[in-house]
């Protein structure tokens, strides 16, 4: 029992014991574990296994020591207990021996353990030292790690440096995408030059605002511009543009199957200027309308306008033909064969120019003809044609001796001349061998007038007819509407010549009225007058403005567009402080007043409504059926078909039924009603008995200024022989309104530019209408190179300035012609006079007629000259009308003109002269007074017959040049 007890019971201690020192070991582990050993966390791969193992393996090993140290310990406490209790000892011998064996079986096992310790602590060594060559790994490790965790560290630093500088390079780029530059290396790019020329020429920018616009544009999109450009730069690239449109007409020209021009002068501050256009007609017969600029002209002449034509053409040709664009031998002589129309108003001037330019054309068309004609003859030929050239030269100088006296400038001169006569001969040779149609087609050349002119000259026809009427019938016409001078000379001196001459210089009815309404309502200066309050009344009346025609100046149908506004003069006179109207807006009053004025107003809107307007809108309006002059024949004659019409029944645009079906031109209602509606009611408001007469004889008077003015449509005219493809060749405006728009232009640009230049005017407009933008961009880099170098050239030149300082020339010569012409006609004057103060007057009839009996070449016969002499006496000294009267006569002799049609031959010299005697016989008779002694008048002699000019010696008065018949200013002094 007891052996088995203690046994089990020592057996069962010894089980708690190894279970406690397992948890004891496992609890020192675990601390060991915590303290000393890495984790098996702390490890990746093999290398943490190892380690992890050598962990458990320590842990055993120092449990296992401890649980010996703790037994040992537990021993020593035992043998003390022995000690303190010997009597137990005894007792328990037994059990000791047994427990000494077990303690031997210990320590057997403690020896086993400690074997095994070293073994372990062995292992452990090697554990450790591979613990080691791990931590020295790991350290390797950990600095990679490290390396690694600051690289990923500094991984956003970098990105955001990356970022940073990919926004600062997409920076620089956006801006240098969203950046203009003016300047590149000092030079100003094409692309800027088209640029800088659509703001100045199509957005009318100032050359000095062009850069500041340009900023502050572009500013507000985001995008800098950086560079500079000088206003003149600026000027050069306009001018530039003006070179390229010249180019781009001659080489329309070039492609086109015709050219018809149009021109116009006016004068600007004294100045003469001709605004030139052309049209070009391709193969296709598109048409395309090119500005040519507004040149300079020191006068008006024919000839020196045909002149600035050469000048330009020769210009703009010589521009192409250095430019690289130049395919083409064709120079201005063959500009001149395309031209087949001019277009212009009807001035004289401007036709003769037209003939002019006609002769020029067949020069160098049979000049070109014979050039090409002279290149195909054979070597023989060319030989005998030059032989005959020099033949004809030496005799055209005057033979040998005299061409061997000339320079070589002079026998060069004659070479030329003569070789041109030459070629000229071929080439009109050469021409006769066509046929009829082929030198029609060659020698087409058509001149149309501007309708727009036609219908103000038929107006103004009109107009003069319903004045005349009052006049042959006897009727007390409109109310004249004096000025304040001339109506004070009607009232003061009534009777006197200063009364008569007023009444003559003044004239009334409905277009004085229309201009003096205009002077107050449409004042010429824009600070006076009435005009805004005439704006502002209208828009208070009738909820829209109209504003007055101006009739102030020269403007299409302005007077008759001022007759239907008339009804504001109460409204100035009081809003007044004096509450009177001045001189000018009572004559107004007056007019407004006027019966015989009211009826001119009705007719004038009424035939304007129904005729005028209608016409205009077949010209040039929207539904427009014809746009080519030479087209227009049958409108034409459609409008007199209407006027005769009217003047058949005057009713169907009077009578209170008239329908615009009838009434109208084009049969489509009036474009204005209410003017018609107006008229026809003061008609019969205002009780005007003569409209219908005055309608009639307005209809006359057109019809009479239609007869001279629409002669191009004639039967048997040059439009009407025309084939249809000359029709089109020859294609002309309807208008000349694109030549008077540019004068215009000019003008209103002159007002804030006063010192710019007419060739950078027209480079601007030329560029702008010709549509010269589009046509930059075709233009190579070396082609707007030589467009630069151009205008440099040009702008060096002083071309502007010597075209001003030949006006100053040409004035100068004309004081010139004009000192000579006043000594000429002096030293005429003086001897005259001498001449009639020693003629002895042939008193009676019969000492005429017995001097008429004298041979021809004897002593005594009266000459045409000797009876010129005695008849300028009678005009210097003329006899009274009546003995009491002041009144002189000079007894029917008529003026001395050119040729015979004004005194006639010989024998009606003698009639005048014979009568003139009997005359002044009669009255010394019926006087009893002795015969006068000569009068010379101080200026008599200025003109005698058979000194050409011949001039007249008026009664008592300077004697006049009759300058009738010149139409130029060359042929007056020449005369």
């Amino acid at each position: 029992m007891g052996r088995d007890s203690k046994t089990s019971r020592f057996g069962g201690r010894k089980r708690k014991r190894s279970e406690a020192q397992k948890e004891h070991l496992l609890d020192i582990g675990a601390s060991t574990s915590d303290s000393s050993l890495p984790t098996r966390s702390s490890y990746a791969g093999k290398e943490n296994t190892a380690v992890v193992d050598l962990q458990k393996a320590k842990e055993r090993a120092d449990g296992y020591q401890n649980s010996f140290y703790n037994e040992r310990k537990k021993v020593k406490r035992s043998h003390k207990v022995n000690a303190d209790q010997v009597s137990l000892l005894a007792d328990s011998r037994h059990e000791n021996g047994r427990l000494r064996a077990e303690v031997g079986n210990l320590e057997a096992e403690v020896g086993n353990l400690e074997a095994e310790v070293s073994c372990l602590q062995a292992e452990s060594s090697s554990l450790r030292a591979d613990v080691a060559s791990q931590t020295s790994a790991r350290r390797r490790l950990g600095k990679k790690v490290h390396t690694l965790v600051e690289k990923v560290r500094r991984i956003p630093a970098r990105i955001d440096t990356a970022i940073n500088k990919a926004k600062a390079q997409a920076k620089d780029e956006l801006s240098q995408l969203f950046s203009f530059t003016l300047k590149e290396k000092g030079v100003i790019p094409d692309e800027t030059r088209d640029m800088i020329n659509d703001l100045v020429a199509l957005d009318s920018v100032r050359p000095n605002k062009v850069v500041g616009v340009l900023k502050r544009i572009v500013g507000k999109l985001g995008i800098g511009v950086t560079g500079n450009t000088s206003d003149r730069s600026v000027r050069r690239i306009v001018k530039e543009g003006g070179v390229a449109a010249r180019m781009q007409f001659v080489e329309a020209v070039g492609k086109s199957k015709g050219v018809t021009l149009s021109s116009d002068g006016t004068t600007h501050k004294n100045i003469n200027l001709e605004s030139h256009r052309a049209t070009v007609i391709d193969q296709n017969s598109e048409k395309q309308t090119f500005f040519l600029g507004i040149g300079m002209a020191i006068n008006h002449t024919s000839e020196t306008q045909l002149e600035g034509w050469e000048e330009l053409i020769e210009e703009m040709y010589k521009i192409y033909r250095t430019s690289s664009r130049c395919e083409t031998t064709d120079d201005a002589r063959d500009f001149w064969l395309k031209v087949t129309g001019w277009h212009s108003d009807h001035a004289e001037d401007q036709k003769k120019l037209f003939r002019l330019a006609r002769e020029l054309k067949l020069k160098w068309e049979r000049q070109r003809r014979g050039e090409q004609a002279f290149s195909e003859m054979a070597p023989a030929q060319w030989a005998d044609s030059l032989f005959l050239v020099s033949h004809n030269v030496v005799a055209a100088a005057g033979g040998i001796s005299a061409w061997e006296k000339i320079g070589d400038a002079e026998r060069c001169k004659h070479n030329h001349e003569v070789f041109t006569d030459f070629i000229r001969t071929i080439g009109q040779a050469e021409f006769n061998k066509l046929t009829p149609e082929e030198q029609q087609n060659i020698d087409l050349f058509i001149w149309g007038g501007c309708c727009m002119h036609k219908s103000l000259n038929v107006f103004k026809s009109s107009i003069l007819a319903m004045q005349q009427w009052w006049i042959e019938n006897n009727i007390p016409g409109p109310l004249k509407m004096f000025n304040r001078d001339n109506a004070a000379a009607v009232t003061l001196g009534e009777g006197t010549g200063a009364a008569s001459c007023a009444e003559d210089r003044t004239s009334g009815g409905a277009m004085k009225v229309a201009s003096l309404a205009g002077a107050i309502f449409r004042h010429k200066d824009r600070k006076r007058g009435q005009q805004d309050t005439l704006r502002y009344f209208w828009d208070h009346e009738t909820g829209f403005n109209i504003c007055f025609p101006d009739t102030s100046n020269t403007r299409f149908q302005s007077h008759a567009a001022a007759c239907e506004i008339i009804v504001f003069l109460v409204y100035v006179r009081e809003n007044k402080a004096s509450r009177t109207l001045n001189h000018m807006e009572k004559n107004v009053e007056r007019g407004l007043l006027c019966t015989p004025t009211r009826n001119e107003f009705v007719v004038i809107a009424l035939m304007n409504q129904n005729v005028d307007v209608p016409y205009m809108l077949e010209i040039r309006g929207p539904l427009r059926k014809e746009d080519n002059l030479l087209k227009l024949g049958e409108l034409h004659r459609k409008v007199r078909a209407h006027l005769e019409r009217i003047m058949a029944n005057p009713k169907i645009i009077t009578g209170l039924d008239a329908a615009f079906e009838t009434a109208t031109l084009n049969g489509r209602p009036w474009e204005k009603p209410e003017v018609v509606y107006a008229a026809l009611k003061r008609i019969s408001e205002w009780k005007l008995e003569n409209v219908d007469d005055l309608v009639v004889t307005s209809c006359k008077g057109a019809l009479t200024g239609w007869a001279r003015f629409d002669t191009e449509w004639a039967d048997d005219g040059p439009i009407s022989k025309l084939s249809p493809d000359n029709i089109e060749r020859a294609w002309l405006e309807a208008t000349n309104d694109g030549n008077e728009s540019e004068l215009g232009i000019l003008r209103q640009a002159a007002k804030p530019s006063p010192n710019m230049s007419l060739p950078y005017h027209s480079a601007m407009r030329m560029y702008k209408a010709n549509h010269t933008s589009a046509y930059m961009p075709t233009l190579a880099s070396s082609d707007r190179q030589e467009i630069r170098a151009q205008v440099r050239s040009e702008d060096a030149s002083g071309m502007n300035q010597q075209r001003k300082h030949a006006q100053i020339v040409h004035m100068k010569e004309v004081v010139d012609r004009n000192i000579d012409r006043d000594n000429v006609r002096k030293e005429r004057v003086t001897k005259a006079q001498q001449e009639l103060a020693n003629t002895t007057m042939i008193a009676s009839v019969a000492e005429l007629d017995t001097a008429f009996q004298i041979p021809v070449r004897t002593l005594g016969y009266l000459t045409v000259a000797a009876l010129d002499l005695q008849l300028n006496w009678h005009l210097a000294n003329p006899i009274p009308e009546h003995l009491d009267s002041q009144v002189t006569s000079a007894s029917g002799i008529p003026k001395a003109k050119s040729g015979a049609n004004g005194r006639g031959n010989q024998d009606s010299r003698f009639t005048f002269l014979r009568e003139a005697i009997l005359k002044r016989g009669d009255f010394q008779q019926s006087s009893s007074m002795p015969p006068t002694a000569p009068v010379v008048p101080e200026d008599y002699g200025e003109a005698m017959p058979g000194i050409e000019p011949p001039e007249v010696v008026r009664v008592l008065q300077p004697v006049d040049v009759d300058d009738a018949g010149y139409d130029s200013e060359e042929a007056w002094y020449s005369g």
